[in-house]
């Protein structure tokens, strides 16, 4: 519903979840990207991972330059997430910026109402597909028996996947005057068997230099502007 000149989007194409890809190097670049993005936000940025393992390894064992990191934990209740909004609003007053983590699919990314431009960017990394097991398998097994083998990982697997990702990307547009730098830390999102599952006027801009989506960010806020807080 909002003009994607307020939201551009970012695909980070040097960097990945899958676990055959993983190690240090890729976890260093992850980190270069987020840096960027938060360096060049003038305000607070949310980053979303499949896991709290993942959100661990790459955000909260990580120096941030931001006034405090705020990590979801799996308890929170809906009054936590109140308070975490309520300390957002505090904190855009003082001028501080925050980094918000939590994972897919959790309150954060979900259910949480970020009124009035809290935002001003969110970073997604990887993709929350779910692991193999019994349930999921047998899931697979139906939706293949009934729609064709070749829809039955896009309907359980990729599309589920893609549709957390989505709802974590649209976070920080709760308004028509809001706007945002999106980054997907995940180079699968420009993979046809992925790119098809995101809307289709979607359109990503891939990077794979962090100095340069450093520059893109800051030439989108200094742009795109949002009206003064009341």
């Amino acid at each position: 519903p909002f003009a994607s000149q307020r939201r551009p989007v970012v695909v980070a194409t040097d960097v990945t979840t899958t676990y055959r890809q993983r190690s240090p190097a890729n976890t260093a670049r992850m980190q270069e990207h987020l840096r960027a993005l938060i360096q060049a936000a003038p305000g607070h940025v949310a980053v979303f991972a499949p896991s709290y393992a993942l959100l661990e390894e790459i955000v909260t064992d990580a120096h941030w330059p931001v006034h405090r990191t705020i990590v979801e934990s799996s308890d929170w209740d809906k009054s936590k997430a109140d308070e975490v909004l309520s300390v957002l609003e505090r904190e855009r007053d003082a001028g501080r910026k925050v980094l918000l983590a939590g994972t897919f699919g959790a309150r954060l990314s979900e259910g949480v109402d970020y009124r009035g431009g809290l935002l001003d960017a969110v970073a997604c990394i990887g993709l929350p597909i779910a692991p193999p097991g019994v349930v999921q398998d047998g899931l697979k097994s139906f939706v293949g028996d009934r729609f064709g083998k070749d829809k039955s990982w896009r309907y359980t697997m990729t599309q589920p996947a893609v549709n957390r990702v989505l709802q974590a990307m649209g976070r920080p547009i709760r308004g028509i005057d809001d706007r945002a730098v999106v980054l997907l830390l995940e180079q699968r999102c420009e993979q046809p068997m992925y790119r098809k599952c995101f809307p289709g006027d979607l359109q990503m801009v891939p990077m794979s230099d962090p100095n340069g989506l450093k520059r893109l960010a800051e030439r989108f806020y200094r742009r795109v502007l949002r009206p003064p807080t009341p």
